[in-house]
Protein backbone atom coordinates (compact mmCIF):
# COMPACT_ATOMS: atom_id res chain seq x y z
CA UNK A 1 0.00 0.00 0.00
CA UNK A 2 2.58 2.61 0.98
CA UNK A 3 4.63 1.39 -1.89
CA UNK A 4 1.92 2.15 -4.00
CA UNK A 5 1.23 5.92 -2.96
CA UNK A 6 5.04 6.25 -2.80
CA UNK A 7 5.20 5.57 -6.54
CA UNK A 8 2.57 8.66 -7.70
CA UNK A 9 5.85 11.05 -5.60
CA UNK A 10 7.69 10.47 -9.35
CA UNK A 11 4.19 11.65 -11.16
CA UNK A 12 4.98 14.84 -13.07
CA UNK A 13 1.46 16.20 -11.88
CA UNK A 14 2.45 15.53 -7.89
CA UNK A 15 4.51 18.67 -7.40
CA UNK A 16 1.88 20.76 -9.09
CA UNK A 17 -0.45 19.35 -6.56
CA UNK A 18 1.82 19.86 -3.76
CA UNK A 19 1.95 23.53 -4.78
CA UNK A 20 -1.97 24.10 -5.28
CA UNK A 21 -2.44 22.39 -1.73
CA UNK A 22 0.28 24.26 -0.04
CA UNK A 23 -1.28 27.57 -1.15
CA UNK A 24 -3.84 26.65 1.38
CA UNK A 25 -2.09 26.82 4.14
CA UNK A 26 0.65 29.83 3.62
CA UNK A 27 0.51 31.44 0.25
CA UNK A 28 3.69 33.03 0.28
CA UNK A 29 5.40 30.47 1.30
CA UNK A 30 4.09 28.33 -1.23
CA UNK A 31 4.81 30.79 -3.97
CA UNK A 32 8.71 31.29 -2.50
CA UNK A 33 8.67 27.23 -2.64
CA UNK A 34 7.44 27.18 -6.43
CA UNK A 35 9.88 29.46 -7.46
CA UNK A 36 12.65 27.36 -5.46
CA UNK A 37 11.54 24.25 -7.54
CA UNK A 38 12.10 25.78 -10.56
CA UNK A 39 15.46 27.07 -9.81
CA UNK A 40 16.35 23.52 -8.41
CA UNK A 41 14.85 22.57 -12.40
CA UNK A 42 12.20 20.17 -10.42
CA UNK A 43 9.22 22.43 -12.29
CA UNK A 44 8.91 24.71 -15.69
CA UNK A 45 8.36 28.19 -14.70
CA UNK A 46 4.75 28.14 -16.16
CA UNK A 47 3.43 25.16 -14.56
CA UNK A 48 5.11 26.60 -11.30
CA UNK A 49 3.27 29.67 -11.77
CA UNK A 50 0.09 28.44 -12.98
CA UNK A 51 0.26 25.87 -10.33
CA UNK A 52 0.17 29.06 -7.44
CA UNK A 53 -1.87 30.99 -8.83
CA UNK A 54 -4.82 28.43 -9.15
CA UNK A 55 -4.20 27.73 -5.59
CA UNK A 56 -4.77 30.83 -4.44
CA UNK A 57 -7.60 31.33 -6.48
CA UNK A 58 -9.44 28.10 -5.22
CA UNK A 59 -8.82 29.04 -1.77
CA UNK A 60 -9.84 32.74 -1.60
CA UNK A 61 -13.03 31.50 -3.36
CA UNK A 62 -13.60 28.64 -1.03
CA UNK A 63 -12.97 31.51 1.72
CA UNK A 64 -15.66 33.98 -0.06
CA UNK A 65 -18.12 31.42 -0.43
CA UNK A 66 -17.69 30.28 3.35
CA UNK A 67 -18.88 34.17 3.96
CA UNK A 68 -21.53 33.88 1.77
CA UNK A 69 -23.09 30.78 3.27
CA UNK A 70 -22.25 32.80 6.70
CA UNK A 71 -25.11 34.96 5.84
CA UNK A 72 -27.44 32.50 5.48
CA UNK A 73 -26.37 30.07 7.94
CA UNK A 74 -27.18 30.71 11.77
CA UNK A 75 -24.34 29.03 13.43
CA UNK A 76 -21.49 29.96 10.80
CA UNK A 77 -22.81 33.53 11.42
CA UNK A 78 -21.94 33.48 15.20
CA UNK A 79 -18.21 32.65 14.00
CA UNK A 80 -18.44 35.66 11.21
CA UNK A 81 -18.60 38.39 13.73
CA UNK A 82 -15.12 38.32 14.43
CA UNK A 83 -13.96 41.85 14.49
CA UNK A 84 -11.28 41.75 11.79
CA UNK A 85 -14.31 40.71 9.49
CA UNK A 86 -16.75 43.02 10.60
CA UNK A 87 -13.77 45.98 10.17
CA UNK A 88 -14.05 45.19 6.34
CA UNK A 89 -17.66 44.98 5.44
CA UNK A 90 -18.35 48.41 4.78
CA UNK A 91 -15.10 49.43 3.22
CA UNK A 92 -15.91 46.13 0.81
CA UNK A 93 -19.21 47.54 -0.28
CA UNK A 94 -17.52 51.21 -0.89
CA UNK A 95 -14.94 49.64 -3.04
CA UNK A 96 -14.12 46.62 -3.47
CA UNK A 97 -11.33 46.60 -5.92
CA UNK A 98 -9.57 48.77 -3.57
CA UNK A 99 -9.65 46.27 -1.11
CA UNK A 100 -8.79 43.39 -2.32
CA UNK A 101 -5.91 45.10 -3.52
CA UNK A 102 -5.24 45.80 0.04
CA UNK A 103 -6.22 42.50 1.58
CA UNK A 104 -3.59 40.39 -1.31
CA UNK A 105 -0.96 42.83 0.59
CA UNK A 106 -1.31 42.13 4.10
CA UNK A 107 -1.02 38.33 4.71
CA UNK A 108 -2.30 39.16 8.11
CA UNK A 109 -5.90 39.86 7.01
CA UNK A 110 -6.52 37.39 4.07
CA UNK A 111 -8.66 34.78 5.41
CA UNK A 112 -10.88 37.62 6.80
CA UNK A 113 -10.69 39.78 4.02
CA UNK A 114 -12.28 37.04 1.73
CA UNK A 115 -14.40 35.94 4.52
CA UNK A 116 -15.70 39.41 4.62
CA UNK A 117 -16.43 40.09 0.88
CA UNK A 118 -18.83 37.52 0.76
CA UNK A 119 -20.70 38.68 4.27
CA UNK A 120 -20.31 42.28 2.31
CA UNK A 121 -22.40 40.56 -0.77
CA UNK A 122 -19.54 41.33 -3.19
CA UNK A 123 -20.86 40.26 -6.21
CA UNK A 124 -19.17 37.15 -7.42
CA UNK A 125 -18.04 38.32 -10.58
CA UNK A 126 -15.77 41.49 -9.63
CA UNK A 127 -14.72 39.81 -6.75
CA UNK A 128 -13.37 37.19 -8.92
CA UNK A 129 -11.95 39.51 -11.50
CA UNK A 130 -10.52 41.32 -8.91
CA UNK A 131 -8.95 38.87 -7.10
CA UNK A 132 -7.48 37.24 -9.87
CA UNK A 133 -5.64 40.51 -10.87
CA UNK A 134 -4.33 40.68 -7.58
CA UNK A 135 -3.30 37.06 -7.67
CA UNK A 136 -1.44 37.62 -10.37
CA UNK A 137 -0.06 40.69 -9.76
CA UNK A 138 1.03 39.33 -6.03
CA UNK A 139 2.43 36.09 -7.12
CA UNK A 140 3.83 37.56 -10.10
CA UNK A 141 6.27 39.93 -8.29
CA UNK A 142 6.71 37.44 -5.27
CA UNK A 143 7.53 35.09 -7.48
CA UNK A 144 10.15 36.71 -10.22
CA UNK A 145 11.45 38.05 -7.09
CA UNK A 146 12.25 34.93 -5.77
CA UNK A 147 13.17 33.01 -9.30
CA UNK A 148 15.72 35.89 -9.79
CA UNK A 149 17.54 35.55 -6.09
CA UNK A 150 17.32 31.98 -6.01
CA UNK A 151 19.23 31.71 -9.06
CA UNK A 152 21.71 34.62 -8.09
CA UNK A 153 22.14 32.99 -4.39
CA UNK A 154 20.79 29.35 -4.95
CA UNK A 155 24.42 27.75 -5.03
CA UNK A 156 25.52 29.59 -1.93
CA UNK A 157 22.54 28.85 0.18
CA UNK A 158 21.46 25.07 -0.94
CA UNK A 159 23.80 24.17 2.12
CA UNK A 160 21.93 26.38 4.35
CA UNK A 161 18.52 25.19 3.24
CA UNK A 162 17.59 23.61 6.20
CA UNK A 163 18.40 25.52 8.74
CA UNK A 164 16.72 28.96 6.84
CA UNK A 165 13.50 26.97 6.34
CA UNK A 166 12.63 26.38 10.21
CA UNK A 167 13.79 30.22 10.33
CA UNK A 168 11.69 31.64 7.68
CA UNK A 169 8.47 30.02 9.13
CA UNK A 170 8.50 31.13 12.32
CA UNK A 171 9.86 34.62 11.57
CA UNK A 172 6.81 34.49 8.94
CA UNK A 173 4.10 33.13 11.80
CA UNK A 174 5.56 36.05 14.42
CA UNK A 175 4.99 38.72 11.79
CA UNK A 176 1.62 37.63 10.41
CA UNK A 177 0.68 37.73 14.09
CA UNK A 178 1.89 40.81 15.05
CA UNK A 179 0.62 42.25 11.97
CA UNK A 180 -2.84 40.80 13.41
CA UNK A 181 -2.74 42.38 17.36
CA UNK A 182 -1.73 45.79 15.89
CA UNK A 183 -4.68 45.67 13.55
CA UNK A 184 -7.22 44.35 16.76
CA UNK A 185 -6.24 46.57 19.21
CA UNK A 186 -7.95 50.00 19.23
CA UNK A 187 -6.07 53.09 18.35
Amino acid sequence: MIDELLGYIDHPLWPVLVVIVSTFALEDLAIIGAAMLVVAEKMAPGTAFTAVCVGMFIGDTALYLLGRLALVWPWLRRYSRHPMIQSQVVPLRQSPWQQLMLIRCMPGIRTFGYMACGIARVPLIPFCLANLVSIIAWAAALFGTTLFLGKQFGEQLQGMMWYLLPVAVVLFFYCQRRIRQSMETPA
